[in-house]
């Protein structure tokens, strides 16, 4: 049984999901699986996902038939997950060399935590840390508790108890209103589940494209995706 399993879906991505996955297979903690979830991508995402498979074992790729959308391929993954600690992905982000050991140790360090979240970087298009660094610290946990307020919490920096998800559900269908995640965390939250922090250490190196449904939600720079 790995340590933790990395839980990665993915839908027309090519062009980012490489790096994401290059950036996983790097951890420094090695005792890891990394489950991708192709949600039936038609930009030949499945054939390259399956060369990856065939150049590391901890690399398991699982193909939708159909669309699922991002929060039930993220419960597929998760179901087909052999570790109890699930970390949440994103496939167009990357991810520092040690977020599965600091998961790790925070995890040791606090055997009844549910769920921790890392603080993270904004990145662009090409992959640079956008100024001013966005570290995500400044969390709102009350507001979030009272209003769901989220601004500065992020998923792809989310890991969280298999066990403890499963109790809720799990991630709902996204909609025009809520992305999946927020739904997750919301929901998480209303059940009463424990919420960590960990400002110690990155989590993920976050792009932000204009097409996500967080940037739809929460607001697009044009600036952000600037030519060099």
């Amino acid at each position: 049984m790995p340590k933790i399993s990395f839980v990665l879906p993915t839908c027309n991505r090519l062009e980012w999901v490489g790096e994401c996955i290059q950036s996983l297979i790097e951890q420094s903690e090695k005792d890891i699986e990394i489950i991708i979830v192709n949600d039936a991508s038609t930009d030949g995402t499945k054939e390259f996902l399956d060369d990856w498979a065939t150049k590391d074992p901890r690399v398991k790729v699982f193909h939708n038939a159909t669309n699922q959308g991002g929060g039930q391929s993220r419960n597929i993954g998760a179901a087909l997950a052999t570790s109890e600690l699930i970390g949440v992905c994103d496939d167009d982000d990357l991810y520092p060399v040690d977020r599965a050991e600091v998961t790790l140790r925070w995890f040791a360090e606090h055997p009844e935590g549910e769920l921790v979240n890392f603080p993270y970087v904004r990145i662009d298009y090409f992959g640079d840390i956008m100024p001013p660094p966005f570290y995500g610290a400044e969390f709102d946990e009350i507001g979030f508790k009272e209003k769901a307020v989220v601004n500065y919490f992020c998923n792809p920096s989310v890991a969280y108890k298999k066990k403890s998800a499963e109790e809720i559900g799990g991630y709902q269908p996204e909609n025009k209103e809520q992305t999946d995640d927020i739904q997750f965390l919301t929901n998480w939250i209303k059940a009463g589940k424990k919420v960590g922090f960990d400002n110690r250490a990155f989590g993920v190196m976050h792009r932000v494209l204009p097409d996500s449904m967080m940037s739809k939600q929460r607001g697009f720079k044009t600036e952000w995706a600037v030519s060099k």
